[in-house]
């Protein structure tokens, strides 16, 4: 799976229903830094997981309804 993930990619962890975007990534430790998609407008919080949580890749997909709410457009 490591391999298959890049910096901007759209993920899904292991027990969470919410989409979150890679922005961050060391391969020799099998981590990744991700923070929730779509951003909010003005937090953009980041954590740090193991590569191992990751379900799978996923589209990131902008709505524009939802980024109009959180003031992004």
């Amino acid at each position: 799976m490591a391999n298959n993930i890049k910096i901007g990619n759209c993920i899904k962890i292991k027990n969470s229903k919410k989409d979150f975007q890679i922005v961050g990534l060391n391969y020799k430790k099998n981590i990744c830094w991700v923070r929730e998609w779509p951003l909010k407008s003005s937090i953009h919080d980041t954590f740090e997981i193991s590569v191992n949580n990751i379900c799978f890749t996923t589209i990131c997909r902008l709505d524009k309804k939802q980024n109009m709410k959180a003031g992004n457009i």
